[in-house]
């Protein structure tokens, strides 16, 4: 497993800022520093999710990536502007060499354990993780190639727990973190929550 998946799996709880501009950038990062969690997962699919992962991935002790990613093109863009990893709800097979070109860790998205292996992939997104089966798909999944997985898709706190126990679930991204917007000292405390899941 690579460095940059190793402490992902570490953070386990990624928050995925997909209503934020980019002048939301500094007090974002400041929350993600006080909080200790360090990692932020930018959707691709807002008008200025590129120049929030630019400005986040140029701060250098913030790991930051791009989610959505439904292009190849959006994600040459995002690997242009710094990402450190890609989510993607498809399995674009041209994205996936890209990525691998460089070095860079994707979880796509597939319910076909072959296909995954065909492009030596250990570890997978699965999104929407509810309506792919639950963890009973993760289950499958891993018993019929031994993934590990990312879920994301609807996922509230309340919830997070009950995955996070799953042994195959290195980890999740949600935007329950981020739900209180500019209120930062909100934000800060449910990001400092996420955090507690991966220390218990």
């Amino acid at each position: 497993m690579d460095k940059t998946t190793q402490t992902l799996a570490q953070i386990r709880c990624i928050p995925m800022a997909k209503a934020y501009t980019k002048d939301a950038g500094p007090e974002l990062a400041k929350a993600l520093r006080s909080s200790g969690v360090g990692a932020v997962n930018v959707s691709m699919q807002h008008p200025e999710g590129l120049q929030l992962l630019r400005y986040l991935a140029m701060q250098g002790d913030i790991l930051a990536g791009a989610g959505n990613v439904q292009t190849y093109e959006q994600a040459v863009q995002a690997l242009d502007n710094g990402a450190a990893f890609i989510f993607s709800p498809c399995f674009d097979e041209q994205m996936i060499g890209l990525c691998q070109s460089r070095s860079i860790p994707i979880f796509p998205v597939t319910t076909q354990a072959s296909l995954a292996k065909q492009f030596n992939l250990e570890v997978l997104g699965c999104f929407p993780v509810e309506e792919l089966g639950g963890l009973a798909f993760v289950d499958r999944m891993a018993q019929e190639g031994n993934f590990s997985f990312f879920v994301a898709g609807h996922i509230e706190e309340a919830t997070t727990e009950s995955y996070l126990s799953n042994p195959h679930v290195l980890g999740m991204t949600g935007s329950w973190m981020l739900r209180d917007g500019q209120d930062w000292e909100k934000v800060t405390q449910a990001l400092k929550r996420a955090r507690a899941y991966a220390q218990s």
